[in-house]
């Protein structure tokens, strides 16, 4: 029995995730292969400077349920986004009748990416969003292609013509 080739894409988790997968999904589409999602929130995930004020403001004046609620909400509102992403790109995979399956880590890409493909050697082509190759201190792609022997394809996203 022929193994179908497996596309990984590997995207930062927010609202932008999804940039970089209509090209993933035609590129499965031309070579008849499945497509598996990383989706990598760093460890930082409160990023938000004003989320973090808010949480050291109520934390200095001890209410720390406030601060606990606060860290709550972002959780929520990530694992909310990237849900509704996933969603929308497994039915975009459905409708085109690829094979789909996704993943949601938190930490840093490089090793996420490592110990992914470890888990997974199925995988034939590694393709970054431009939303995970476009951002030098969540990626070193330099040192992701000297740590990872497999094929990797890096998205750049169009700017627009001023």
């Amino acid at each position: 029995m022929e193994m179908k080739e497996k596309l990984l894409f590997v995207t930062k988790g927010g609202e932008d995730c999804d940039k970089g997968f209509s090209y993933v999904l035609e590129l499965a589409k031309s070579l008849n292969a499945g497509i598996e999602l990383l989706m990598i929130y760093g460890k930082g995930v409160l990023d938000k400077y004003e989320d973090v004020m808010a949480a050291v403001a109520f934390a200095e004046a001890g209410d720390h349920e406030t601060v606990r609620e606060l860290m709550n909400a972002q959780g929520k509102k990530i694992k909310d986004t990237a849900e509704k992403k996933i969603n929308e790109l497994t039915e975009k995979c459905r409708d085109a009748n690829i094979d789909f399956s996704s993943e949601v880590k938190t930490g840093e890409a490089i090793e996420v990416v490592k110990d992914f493909i470890k888990n997974k050697p199925c995988i034939d082509m590694i393709l970054l969003s431009p939303n995970l190759s476009g951002d030098k201190k969540l990626l070193d792609v330099r040192k992701m292609l000297k740590n990872i022997t497999k094929p990797i394809v890096t998205m750049m996203a169009a700017k627009a013509e001023a």
